[in-house]
């Protein structure tokens, strides 16, 4: 059986609180919020595997060549496209930790690296690009102060529902 798999970094439950506090500042959005489990930096996109258990094995290697680094989040705003936005992100000065942490993971994995600069952004929510047009609030430039360190990544599952994706944890890997 294959599975739509992905590599990324967790939220801790202190920061997902903070995230679900300001959520609520702006619950009137009508966007499809991430609940606090399933918020995550993406480092290796969703493919579809087999062989899960090679997959780890891979990433069991890598672990151990990064160490923690930290996490600045300062500004949440409609992307990726300001023009044709579909998500409401978080956003922060790129370490420079995360985009080697990104390299190493494709080249063990063997995953073709994405043709765009990787920028540090944390998806809030989503919602389609035709209903922008109905939103209350047009501009979304919110100053924040959200930090984090990054003790290690993840290997997790997507499951795809009509209401969105939800995300399952199957491994661990400590920087």
């Amino acid at each position: 059986m294959k599975h739509r798999i992905f590599v990324a970094i967790g939220i801790p439950n202190d920061l997902q609180e903070e995230i679900l506090r300001w959520e609520k500042l702006h619950e009137k959005l009508p966007v499809r919020w991430l609940s606090g489990k399933n918020l995550h930096i993406t480092l290796v996109p969703p493919w579809h595997e087999e062989d899960i258990k090679t997959v780890a094995e891979k990433l069991t290697a890598v672990h151990s060549a990064v160490s923690p680094f930290e996490l600045a989040f300062n500004e949440v705003a409609y992307g990726p496209d300001a023009r044709k936005p579909r998500l409401i992100w978080a956003g922060g000065k790129t370490p420079k930790e995360l985009p080697a942490l990104k390299a190493t993971l494709e080249h063990a994995l063997e995953q073709k690296p994405e043709n765009r600069l990787f920028r540090l952004h944390l998806t809030l929510a989503r919602f389609r690009t035709e209903t922008f047009s109905s939103f209350p609030v047009k501009q979304l430039n919110e100053k924040i102060s959200w930090r984090d360190t990054a003790h290690s990544f993840i290997l997790m599952e997507s499951h795809l529902a009509p209401g969105g994706a939800d995300y399952e944890i199957l491994q661990e890997f400590a920087l």
